[in-house]
């Protein structure tokens, strides 16, 4: 039995309501009360349990399923599960990795795409990881001469990425050492700025170079138009796409709009219903036989990932979902603290 109130029910209707999700949930069929006595061996009637959907039904948490005697949560039944019956961020965010990763047969050293791929296919659900690098920054940059007419750009970013930049040049209209200076003046100007600004920022900097560089303007443009070419990226990277795709409970055309949402958006950006909001856990079933759950990932990290989402049905597992996200964040922060 649950030890307090929460939410909306007593002890009571919490108990029993949660016996009816985890039917739900395991079969994906309507819950009837006959079914749900004989499942779980309970001490008490079918009439008792008929009057306890009732009353439960009459709360909004649950629903008639056409004209059988089964139900099925509502969509604010799932919301209500997910948040006072199953999801508890002491358990989610403090057990130790080494038990999460034993559980799920992953090793502390997998990558992400590893224990992603595992996770999906074992719990049976979709997976997604964004990745976006609007908030990358420019941390190092350095100039290697290869001869009096190309050098070598390197930009180290936020990340750890490492990217070079071949640079040629008119070794009559730019000299060497006025690269160099351009180079200190990058590095005093623009060290911390977002990769996406540099451009921009760079240009600001036109009345600082006409001071100490000669032809300024032409290095500024070479720079601008060759090295500092950065755009706002948004990508996904999508483990047991199948778990969508055959579902028997996700019809055709909300399988297209899904399909849609995880492969050009931002998950996250998609979910207005905060389930965590300190914790930054978003859960969505407010679109037809559909659950969505994303997680935002605030820390810097090599591969710019900024949320986790897991799509699935309905009567998805809401209690393995919360653990993959949070094996698969401490994934990403263990690999991040390594590199």
């Amino acid at each position: 039995m649950i030890n307090k109130k929460v939410g909306i029910l007593t002890e009571k209707q919490n108990h029993y309501f949660k016996l009816i999700v985890d039917l739900y949930i395991e079969t994906g069929e309507a819950v009837a009360s006959k079914e749900l006595v004989n499942k779980f061996c309970l001490n008490c009637s079918s009439a008792t349990i008929r009057n306890i959907m009732a009353s439960l039904e009459e709360e909004g948490l649950l629903e008639k399923y056409h004209t059988s005697s089964g139900r099925i949560p509502s969509t604010k039944g799932l919301e209500y599960y997910a948040k006072y019956l199953v999801y508890n961020p002491k358990r989610y965010f403090n057990e130790k990795l080494e038990d999460l990763l034993a559980k799920r047969r992953i090793k502390i050293n997998a990558t992400l795409e590893e224990a992603a791929s595992i996770v999906s296919e074992m719990a049976g659900f979709t997976l997604i990881a964004t990745s976006n690098n609007a908030s990358e920054t420019l941390k190092s940059i350095q100039l290697t001469t290869l001869n009096d007419a190309s050098a070598i750009v390197v930009i180290v970013t936020s990340s750890g990425k490492v990217e070079s930049r071949l640079f040629n040049f008119d070794k009559e209209k730019i000299e060497v050492n006025d690269l160099r200076v351009a180079i200190r003046l990058f590095k005093e100007r623009l060290i911390d700025t977002p990769l996406i600004e540099l451009a921009k920022k760079a240009k600001a900097l036109m009345p600082i170079f006409s001071k100490q560089v000669k032809n300024y303007e032409l290095i500024l443009q070479k720079f601008i138009k060759n090295v500092f070419v950065f755009e706002e990226e948004t990508k996904t990277k999508t483990f047991n796409k199948g778990a969508i795709i055959l579902s028997k409970n996700i019809s055709r055309e909300n399988v297209s709009e899904i399909l849609d949402l995880i492969e050009s958006k931002s998950v996250w950006e998609t979910i207005e219903n905060d389930l965590d909001e300190d914790n930054k856990i978003k859960l969505d079933v407010s679109r037809p036989n559909l659950s969505i759950i994303s997680k935002k990932i605030d820390f810097v990290n090599e591969k710019n990932i900024k949320e986790i989402s897991i799509v699935g049905p309905n009567n998805i597992n809401y209690e393995e979902s919360f653990e993959a996200l949070n094996i698969l964040e401490k994934i990403i922060k263990e690999q991040n603290h390594e590199n």
